[in-house]
């Protein structure tokens, strides 16, 4: 385990946030025992590959904790395999397609680790992470100790668990089933091609700024609404997809959260839908 102070603009992908004194890095599963007794759901946050966060610009006052656990062990040849908390998403898609293991050709381009997907139930295509969940095994912040939670009890729903609030998630163990390995590859193939052809790349944005309901697509309603390329300061809504919000290098977590918000009045005065948010904000943006 190493505790550093980190600016927390280098561990997401928006690059936004101040410096954190206390920022903890577990390697190993045991280290976990060793995290100061007195963190707690009230000064800390667990952070996977940041790609779904936006921290504020002033300094974190608290811990922030991220798991590096980076293993996949197979178990014997059925497609049971558990993974850990740290695995990047893509590397696990790729390790499925080189075992010949379908249905997570879905997680290819979704910038995230494991254990951050598992806590937002991350998803695409008309898949989600839940469906291939077995067990998930994480320390409990408020009992400190480890536990293990079955897909039944975590309760997922739309990109959201509802059991894994103030939990340290270490590995899963995870089922997917044998295939073809053409058929993996045309179908990873085919969400490249949409994702590249839908979604901006290569530049500073956290994906689906809003979630997707079964009655409307957010990004759809924001395009709709007009407000394509609506900028504040350095943050712009992208002009090839309406739900991704683009930053330009030195933005402001702070113009990110305006935009944000005004996004959210808009849809809300055209439609009478209030979006909800994807991405998370941290610290203070009053």
């Amino acid at each position: 385990m190493k505790i550093n102070k980190v600016n927390l603009s280098s561990v997401t992908t928006y690059r936004f946030g101040g410096i954190c004194e206390n920022f903890i890095t577990i390697d190993k599963v045991e280290d976990i025992h060793e995290i100061p007794q007195n963190i707690n759901k009230e000064n800390s946050f667990i952070l996977g590959k940041g790609s779904n966060i936006a921290f504020s610009d002033d300094v974190f006052k608290g811990y922030v904790l991220k798991t590096d656990l980076n293993f996949i062990n197979q178990f014997d040849n059925d497609g049971t395999l558990e993974v850990g908390s740290g695995v990047y998403l893509p590397d696990l898609s790729r390790y499925l397609k080189n075992h010949s293991l379908g249905g997570g050709e879905f997680l290819l381009g979704i910038p995230g680790s494991v254990g951050g997907s598992l806590t937002m139930n991350a998803g695409a295509y008309g898949y989600e992470i839940a469906t291939n969940v077995i067990t998930v095994n994480c320390f409990d912040l408020d009992k400190k100790k480890l536990i293990q939670l079955n897909r039944e009890s975590i309760n997922y729903s739309y990109r959201k668990s509802n059991n894994l609030e103030n939990k340290v998630i270490l590995s899963t163990i995870l089922r997917f089933e044998k295939s073809d390995p053409k058929l993996i590859s045309d179908k990873m193939s085919k969400f490249n091609k949409l994702r590249r052809n839908s979604q901006p790349a290569g530049i500073y944005n956290a994906g689906s700024v809003f979630k997707n309901s079964e009655d409307y697509f957010a990004g759809e309603l924001i395009d709709n609404t007009g407000l394509k390329g609506y900028s504040v300061d350095d943050v712009s809504v992208s002009t090839k997809h309406a739900n991704f919000f683009i930053a330009q290098k030195g933005a402001k977590a702070s113009s990110l959260y305006k935009l944000v918000q005004h996004v959210k009045e808009k849809v809300n005065d055209k439609y009478g839908i209030l979006l909800e948010e994807e991405i998370q904000f941290i610290g203070d943006f009053n």
